[in-house]
């Protein structure tokens, strides 16, 4: 990583995390068409599930439950903690949702000795890593949970008990995350909601909170950048379909990470950021173009004076944009596997097919304009093949470049 790159990341990880300012709460309302969801206070592992026609099973390390009928009922060594009739809309399974109380109610004392059990019983008491429970361990009680028997339950299982402000504290945590991602749900597809967001959380290091806000950023830029150009060129549909259709989830999904392991201006060196030039109640920038950054400033003007030239311009600006987000992401998706961070391996690799769809969308529209060497006009830098950037419809972009014919790349000419 660029000395220069690395100076900007401490003010990209502060100004990602203002895009999360009055998100809305997830709806808990609860709907019966969908019966497979997660049991939750960080993802729990190991609790016995029941379904009302005998159905049963064990939650896997994301929490997740399958039943054919409801109500499911759900046990931990004997303890029966609670039964759902229907499920809420966003499929998770709180201790709230188990004693019957609002997502909101984290006190109420019920709520508080049930995420204490189920921290406690966590096999290694590190519920940030999600909560894993051996099977093997037994209270020798089989009853419907009750607080008031809280040390109980725990001494018969042998473990030491979680204290109560630590419990709420990760609830708590944990309800407003998982809440907030709910809120960006409808911009991030469900295969990359469910494999790569909806996880456990792996162990980050700085360098990959770097990463992770670093290319934030520069889905931002991307957006404001084909939004500003498509003003210029309303004709030519690439500009428009790939920002409304494609960097709207490309961004939500780093927006989703963010969210997913609280990252805010503590995690690096506080910085004074202002913040005006991002909206608190939208997903995007409300000043586009706008930018704290300097190296991102001057990345944007130097794209926007390129593309402001003319139309072919504005297309190569195209290819421009996405060979350097596919660099950036090479480089980002080796170092979280290096760290075995594998959700945000998975979401990268979402942003990355995307680009690579991106690619062939402006060199396709580039020859349809005129240009038949497409995004190879540009030179080597920016000249690929197939080999290169494989054709794939992970990213769920636009491939066609002016949204009608299929992309025909062979490769360079």
């Amino acid at each position: 990583m660029s000395l220069l790159r690395k100076k900007t990341i401490a003010l990209s990880l502060i100004a990602l995390t203002a895009l999360f300012n009055g998100c809305n709460e997830g709806n808990t309302s609860s709907v019966d068409t969908s019966i497979a969801g997660q049991l939750v206070d960080s993802y729990i592992q190991g609790t016995h599930y029941k379904c009302s026609d005998g159905q049963e099973g064990t939650t896997n390390e994301n929490g997740d439950f399958t039943c054919d009928t409801l109500p499911v009922t759900f046990t931990v060594n004997g303890i029966k903690l609670g039964e759902i009739t229907s499920l809420p809309e966003d499929k998770n399974i709180f201790p709230q949702d188990l004693v019957g109380v609002e997502r909101s109610d984290v006190n109420n004392s019920e709520v508080l000795a049930m995420a204490q059990l189920l921290q406690s019983l966590d096999s290694d008491q590190d519920p940030e890593n999600g909560i894993s429970i051996d099977t093997n361990l037994t209270t020798n009680i089989s009853e419907d949970f009750n607080a008031s028997n809280l040390d109980t339950y725990l001494s018969n299982a042998e473990v030491s008990k979680v204290t109560q402000e630590n419990a709420y504290a990760h609830l708590e945590k944990t309800t407003h995350t998982v809440e907030t991602i709910d809120g960006l749900s409808d911009n991030i597809p469900s295969s990359v909601l469910e494999d790569d967001i909806n996880t456990p959380l792996s162990t980050l290091t700085d360098d990959i909170k770097e990463h992770i806000a670093y290319m934030g950023n520069e889905e931002r830029l991307a957006y404001d950048v084909y939004n500003a150009l498509s003003v210029l060129y309303p004709d030519q549909q690439v500009l428009i379909n790939i920002p409304q259709k494609s960097e709207i989830q490309h961004l939500t999904t780093v927006k989703a990470l963010v969210a997913k392991y609280s990252l805010d201006s503590e995690v690096l060196s506080v910085r004074d950021v202002n913040n005006s030039t991002l909206s608190s109640d939208s997903n995007i920038s409300s000043v586009a173009g706008i930018y704290d950054i300097q190296v991102i400033q001057d990345l944007y003007d130097t794209l926007i004076s390129k593309g402001e030239s003319s139309e072919v311009d504005a297309l190569q600006v195209g290819c421009m944009v996405e060979v350097t987000d596919i660099n950036d992401l090479d480089i980002s998706i080796l170092a979280a596997e290096e760290s075995n961070a594998t959700d945000v391996v998975g979401a990268f690799n979402f942003l990355r097919d995307g680009s690579y769809s991106h690619y062939w969308s402006f060199d396709n529209s580039l020859k349809n304009a005129g240009v038949t060497d497409g995004c190879c006009s540009l030179g080597d830098e920016y000249c690929k093949t197939e080999a290169d950037y494989p054709v794939t419809d992970k990213g769920n972009d636009e491939k066609k470049g002016d949204g009608s014919g299929e992309q025909k790349r062979k490769g360079k000419q």
